[in-house]
């Protein structure tokens, strides 16, 4: 640190003020007993706190580069001497482990066998034989000398090490009974079950419960040995097998915290357990999807059906109770309660029996208004995605639904539902005047039915459906502030198709808006 008399006699000396006799004497003093002190260009011994970055003009690299020996005795003996990095340096393992992968495992084999196993070392270079360039040799190679690691360190490097088996288990390169050893004893780790991570987005709570899942050990332990089923190429009713059936029976005891992660993936693979093993799942894994047992494992296990979800209507069968009660829980289900109305909505399209539609019915009747709007896109995306069958669809799948289902309830009435019922009225194709009809109590002014006026357009239903396209015209245009291109061109294309039309109220309204 610089002496406070050397620094103010300095600024005064770099101002051009000429210094007194006793001031130069003692100025000069300070500098020639500490050659090291000099002023800063930027000026910044004047502030308490300096902080350069990259990309700044007065940055300074600091960083020390440490290079990993290229000689085994040498590494062995380096990989002694620094067993972690230190602040403000770095070195060269990670890239010797990537382009020199003998030497890196052979240097540690050295260490386990004087056993010293460097955590943070294993740590990195398990990280590094994940990828997909050397995950097979790797695993080959070093399986069996990670089987013999013990346990603490085991449990200090978890999460590396189970990265690890999930990136070989999709690859097939054997030791499977080194894999399935190496996941027992991570499940069997006291390891903290996670912080059940929750952020804030746009000042809302959103859970994010799978994606710690899926990133815990525990998680990535449960993909390993899915994965490693999945490549046996299970076919329905074949039961699970002996060495993995006692693991996911273990992961689903809700006694236990840290498997919750192991459930939550499970829970992903629904339709897959359910298909081979029918009994396995109905005993242990949607016994979990029950609201009125424990809410907190409720929310994991749907939170991980939703993650990707897919209808399989026997499976739907099985757990319809707990599936249509989820209605009443929407808001517990954080970030994935959109997928809830959407694959809820799909499953009430394909229903066909009239006791069922009333149970449908209610599930509906409680969603909030950000379901039901959900609810109304995924209407519209449906009948988009039938294509030249949409009227089939309209007339089999979103009628009934519509009138059996949606609720009746005119309070649920909101301008966000009304326009995605607008589109997928023009979705509806030749049938577009029913729709209309149909949906018109639940049409509303719309602040910006810009997007409706230019489907209406681009359709050209206008021309064709002049009637029912003043009627979806009327119905959401109101004394909006905004002018509305493509509107006037509306007007004329109805005008055209249905000259006495002019004297309609409607179209009078309408176009002095358009005006």
């Amino acid at each position: 640190m610089k002496d406070s008399v050397w620094l103010r006699l300095a600024k005064l000396d770099a101002s051009g003020l000429q210094l007194g006799k006793a001031a130069r004497s003692r100025f000069d003093t300070l500098s020639s007993a500490n050659p090291s002190w000099q002023l800063h260009p930027d000026g910044r011994e004047e502030f308490s706190y300096w902080i350069s970055g990259t990309g700044d003009p007065d940055y300074e690299d600091d960083w020390e580069i440490d290079i990993a020996p290229r000689e085994l005795r040498d590494l062995v003996q380096w990989l002694k001497d620094s067993p972690s990095q230190r602040h403000w340096s770095e070195d060269t393992w990670r890239d010797t482990c990537r382009t020199r992968f003998p030497l890196s495992f052979d240097a540690l084999c050295d260490l386990a066998r004087q056993g010293i196993w460097p955590p943070s070392r294993w740590r990195e270079a398990l990280q590094v034989w994940s990828e997909e360039g050397l995950v097979q040799q790797s695993w080959r190679d070093a399986a069996p000398l990670v089987a013999t690691m013990p346990d603490d360190i085991l449990e200090e490097i978890a999460h590396g090490v189970a990265w690890w088996l999930y990136a070989t288990s999709k690859s097939g390169e054997g030791h499977d009974e080194i894999l399935l050893d190496l996941c027992r004893r991570i499940l069997n780790l006291p390891l903290k079950p996670g912080s059940g991570l929750t952020i804030i987005q746009g000042g809302e709570r959103i859970r994010r419960s799978v994606t710690e899942a899926i990133n815990h050990p525990v998680g990535l332990v449960t993909q390993a040995l899915l994965s490693l089923w999945f490549r046996g190429k299970p076919n329905d009713n074949d039961r699970l097998p002996d060495h993995l059936e006692p693991l996911f029976t273990q992961m689903c005891d809700t006694q236990v915290e840290r498997f919750r992660h192991g459930r939550a993936v499970l829970a992903s693979r629904s339709i897959a357990l359910f298909r081979v093993d029918r009994s396995w799942t109905e005993q242990y894994l949607l016994p979990l999807f029950q609201w009125t047992e424990n809410l907190i494992e409720a929310q994991i296990v749907w939170e991980g059906f939703l993650w990707s979800p897919r209808l399989y209507r026997p499976l739907l069968n099985a757990f319809r109770p707990q599936f249509l009660e989820t209605a009443s829980h929407y808001d517990d289900l954080g970030e994935f309660r959109r997928q809830y109305a959407t694959v809820l909505t799909y499953a009430a399209l394909a229903c066909t029996d009239k006791a069922e539609a009333v149970e449908f019915r209610s599930a509906f009747n409680v969603l909030p208004e950000e379901g039901l709007q959900e609810a109304a896109r995924t209407l519209s995306q449906a009948l988009e995605s039938a294509g030249a069958q949409r009227e089939d669809y309209w007339d089999n799948r979103i009628q009934p639904f519509w009138q059996g289902i949606w609720p009746k309830s005119l309070d649920l009435v909101s301008a966000g539902i009304a326009e995605l019922l607008a589109l997928m009225s023009i979705a509806a194709g030749e049938k577009f005047p029913d729709a209309v009809d149909l949906i018109h109590d639940w049409l509303r002014p719309l602040e910006y039915p810009h997007h409706v006026v230019h489907r209406l357009q681009e359709r050209d239903f206008c021309t064709r459906f002049p009637d029912a396209a003043l009627r979806l015209l009327d119905d959401v245009i109101s004394d909006q502030p905004w002018s509305l291109h493509k509107l006037g061109q509306c007007l004329t294309d109805i005008l055209q198709a249905r000259p006495e039309i002019k004297n309609d109220r409607r179209y009078q309204k309408l176009k002095g808006y358009a005006a």
